[in-house]
């Protein structure tokens, strides 16, 4: 009985993975074809004469590599930013008693709801003041700036669900705050620290608007940005422009899979309080 049950849900979660993974192969197949092929029409999902020789070339031909580098270098900075920053704020929130700590609570929660694109403006005008335009040291800050709400959220959550009785009891053996937060918590916040790593990763590797503004040198553009500047205003080369989306979604496919058990872990350990 209980095996029929579960077949609903497993054809559910079935249709939401294809929904997900057909573009993706929808585009490894584009990427395999020659400029001719990707017009022809009925349209086959692997052509006879497929090759990878888009690959070669795009990453040969192209600027590709600086990109990724620029993507990885970008990503990775503001992801150590944000949990610099983000982790003891969580901390604080979550087990310090104080005025208006609810308020701060409740500011982080409405800081989700407002769109970056709607402070595009003011964004710009504050880096330039900064003199930070068209560097990745100011597209780092805005990004942390924007994922600090979200992170500082998500890890309070971390924090509320640990046990009590560990922080008393490492209150009892003289340890102070500092030293409870640095022995006891942290060690604990492994599984949720790498959900929320992962998280931010894939925002700031796949983020394309504040960077298209901040950012005006061909030699510092990330992936988004550069796979911008492929496309022509007279004809664009579909099948390089495949070629070279794919290679920049590679990255973060592989490390989710690499990651993925830390991610599952952090969810669920999220989901309880102890």
């Amino acid at each position: 009985m209980k095996k029929r049950t579960d077949r609903p849900m497993q054809l559910a979660l079935l249709l939401v993975a294809a929904a997900f993974l057909l573009p993706q192969l929808w585009l490894f197949s584009l990427s395999t074809k020659t400029k001719a092929q990707v017009y022809e029409y009925p349209p086959k999902l692997i052509s006879d004469s497929a090759s990878l020789r888009n690959y070669a070339a795009v990453i040969e031909k192209t600027q590709i590599p600086f990109y990724l580098w620029n993507s990885a270098r970008v990503a990775v900075l503001a992801t150590a930013l944000t949990l610099l920053l983000g982790i003891p704020a969580a901390y604080v929130l979550s087990r310090e008693r104080f005025k208006r700590r609810d308020g701060i609570v409740f500011l982080f929660l409405a800081a989700q709801m407002v769109s970056p694109l709607i402070l595009l403006v003011p964004i710009y005008g504050l880096v330039a003041k900064l003199h930070l335009l068209d560097t990745h040291a100011g597209l780092v800050l805005v990004y942390s700036a924007i994922q600090i709400p979200f992170t500082v959220v998500v890890l309070k959550s971390f924090f509320d669900g640990l046990p009590t009785s560990l922080f008393e009891a490492a209150r009892l053996d003289g340890c102070s705050r500092f030293s409870i937060f640095r022995l006891v918590a942290l060690p604990l916040l492994g599984p949720g620290l790498a959900s929320v790593a992962i998280f931010n990763l894939a925002a700031y590797w796949s983020e394309f608007c504040l960077a298209l503004v901040l950012l005006d040198s061909q030699a510092r553009f990330t992936i988004p940005v550069g796979l911008f500047s492929f496309q022509s205003g007279y004809e664009t080369e579909w099948h390089l422009v495949a070629a070279a989306s794919f290679i920049g979604l590679l990255p973060v496919l592989l490390a989710f899979i690499m990651l993925q058990r830390f991610f599952v872990a952090g969810l669920t350990a999220g989901a309880t309080k102890g």
